[in-house]
């Protein structure tokens, strides 16, 4: 930071309670009646005095009788220690703005199926229990992100990925993939199939760019020699479901991305290994209302529990 051209100060040298105890002695001329004025010892001020001269290594008071004045060279800075002290309480106010609208607010990042699936029961929850707290959800099919929500459901490729050490992580479910195929197929009445049994039939895609869940796929599928070849493209869950029960053909996608099943298809494990999705809720420890994201997270397990147990 540099408070005038002519002296170049760094941020750690003029902290604010220096910067305030040289205002209010410049103002009062007095180091008591500046200690009186800001709830301080006399002590206190006159060290604050001395380490801004000392970091500057400039003098900035000089002795008027029996009180301070201001040097020329104190003088010249005022106007700029006015303008960093006024940019400080509007930073402190705006840090004020900004907790009052999270103690208000919960926002709550998710991806498209643990949306159909448990955000509404998830909101209906917070909106009796929390009544005053306005949830905004965000849909955000992409991995973890610093900052984005207060807390976020989110898909990982492995049971225990390696968040950052401060964020709380919590595992909700073991979303294992299936395959969706037509019910006149010759594959329905199996009651497992492996990916190489499927490998030589149409498939139908049901997901698009290089999200998580198709890298998953992809991955799984590459450790056992099969070969990813898709007939037709829905890239979404919905539309291919209903695809395979028009007889286009079969898809696999996680039991979870299966919101309602369309008549006419049939769902079939896939054999271990199977591809299986990981889904965690993420959030930030340091919430003003660290109760708030406590219980919402209790929700989601307990969701995610009773449709694990619906399996």
């Amino acid at each position: 930071m540099h408070i005038c051209a002519n002296y170049s100060y760094n941020y750690r040298m003029s902290n604010v309670i220096q910067l305030q105890s040289f205002k209010s002695v410049a103002a009062t001329g007095s180091v008591r009646a500046a200690a009186q004025h800001l709830g301080m010892s006399p002590s206190a001020v006159s060290h604050h005095l001395k380490l801004l001269e000392e970091s500057a290594g400039l003098t900035l008071f000089q002795r008027r009788g029996r009180g301070l004045c201001l040097t020329d060279t104190g003088t010249a800075i005022m106007g700029e220690v006015d303008g960093v002290l006024e940019s400080s309480s509007r930073l402190q106010q705006r840090i004020s703005d900004l907790k009052d609208n999270r103690i208000n607010r919960l926002s709550i990042g998710y991806f498209s199926t643990a949306g159909n699936r448990w955000m509404p029961e998830l909101v209906l929850f917070l909106e009796h229990k929390f009544p005053n707290t306005a949830v905004q959800l965000n849909l955000a099919e992409d991995q973890w992100h610093e900052d984005r929500s207060d807390i976020q459901v989110i898909i990982t490729e492995t049971k225990d990925p390696p968040f950052p050490p401060q964020i709380n992580s919590s595992l909700l479910l073991e979303d294992p993939y299936v395959v969706a195929v037509p019910e006149n197929h010759d594959l329905a009445n199996c009651k497992e199939l492996s990916l190489t049994e499927v490998e030589g039939y149409p498939w139908i895609d049901n997901d698009k760019g290089e999200g998580p869940c198709r890298m998953i796929l992809f991955d799984a599928c590459a450790r056992a020699g099969v070969q990813v070849q898709f007939k037709h493209e829905a890239h979404s869950f919905v539309a291919a479901l209903h695809m395979v029960s028009r007889g286009l053909g079969i898809t696999l996608l996680p039991r979870l991305g299966i919101d309602q099943l369309p008549d006419g298809v049939v769902i079939v494990p896939l054999a271990a290994p199977e591809p299986i999705r990981y889904v965690h809720a993420i959030s930030d420890p340091g919430h003003p209302q660290q109760d708030v994201i406590d219980e919402a997270i209790s929700a989601l397990r307990d969701l995610a529990s009773d449709d694990a147990v619906a399996r």
